[in-house]
């Protein structure tokens, strides 16, 4: 890796993208805590970790002090702050399909444990009109709990089923938007590895990822 200061920072936040997050973020005037003036430099350093996937005690100086930058880091993942960030962004969001799909993560040695998610926890509580996702999710559960909740489960029936179901076929080709998705969020080494040794910390990586791919389409 290039050690001038200035290759570290070649994938610092844009002025556009500061302008889209700045208004959002805590400690602004008039605020309990006072003004934060670091929080661009705090941003950074967070991207740069997550994008790196490097520990914690590897982050360039010139970011900050990485005990008080991660410190911050779980405060805010604590406070819903990395959460509420991501909703900040999306724009518009469409209710008519949803898309579901598993990825395989590979877990550093101090990551531990790591959940199982079911994918009825998936769809649990929205409303769309379409499910839409592969064979592996085809049980007799996942589509009744769809039908509970209104939706129609464009699910291609699993081979082995006595009576095959129908599906929409058309509706269903569009399930590469979602793994193109997930193959945009996983860019960044933070995220591909999981090196988080807690769950909800990786989740904060997801959705700080998330949020600077809503950044890129704004």
């Amino acid at each position: 890796m290039d050690n001038h200061p200035d290759a570290y920072h070649r994938h610092d936040l844009s002025d556009h993208a500061w302008e889209l997050l700045s208004a959002h973020l805590p400690g602004q005037a008039g605020q309990w805590g006072g003004i934060a003036q670091d929080n661009r430099r705090f941003l950074n350093a967070v991207f740069w970790i997550l994008r790196t996937g490097a520990p914690w005690r590897d982050l360039p100086p010139d970011y900050g002090d990485w005990k008080n930058t991660h410190r911050r880091f779980c405060r805010w993942r604590d406070k819903g702050l990395w959460e509420k960030l991501l909703e900040q962004l999306i724009d518009d969001p469409d209710f008519e399909w949803l898309m579901i799909d598993a990825s395989h993560i590979k877990a550093h040695a101090h990551a531990t444990g790591a959940d199982c998610t079911q994918a009825g926890k998936l769809i649990e509580g929205l409303e769309v009109e379409h499910l839409i996702t592969d064979k592996g999710y085809d049980s007799d559960d996942i589509v009744a709990q769809a039908a509970q909740q209104g939706m129609q489960a464009q699910i291609p029936p699993r081979s082995h089923r006595k009576q095959q179901r129908d599906y929409d076929k058309h509706l269903y080709k569009l399930r590469h938007l979602m793994e193109n998705a997930i193959r945009d969020i996983k860019q960044w080494r933070g995220v591909a590895t999981r090196y988080a040794k807690r769950a909800d910390s990786f989740l904060a990586a997801v959705q700080i990822r998330c949020m600077m791919l809503w950044i890129r389409i704004s």
